[in-house]
């Protein structure tokens, strides 16, 4: 059997506004638990202009303690957006 025990996610995010919300959503979750995060501002720059900002989000999501996991977790990616 394969057990999830852990999952690594970065997002980009518009704001800190953005984190915090992102944050509570995820830590209401009853299917995970957040065990660490981090969030960076990031800047794109052209010619010493900063043309782009945004915030790098970083989430360690815990599913199963290794030496004990009671579940099995099928995780899905689907993608959003007008392709």
């Amino acid at each position: 059997m394969r057990y999830l025990t852990k999952t690594v996610e970065t997002y980009r995010l518009s704001n800190e506004s953005e984190v915090e919300e992102f944050l509570k959503e995820l830590k209401s979750d009853p299917r995970f638990t957040v065990a660490k995060y981090c969030s960076t501002k990031k800047e794109k720059k052209s010619k010493g202009e900063v043309i782009d900002e945004w915030i790098r989000f970083e989430v360690v999501k815990l599913f199963n303690e290794e030496q004990e996991p009671d579940s099995e977790i099928e995780i899905s990616y689907e993608r959003k957006g007008a392709f």
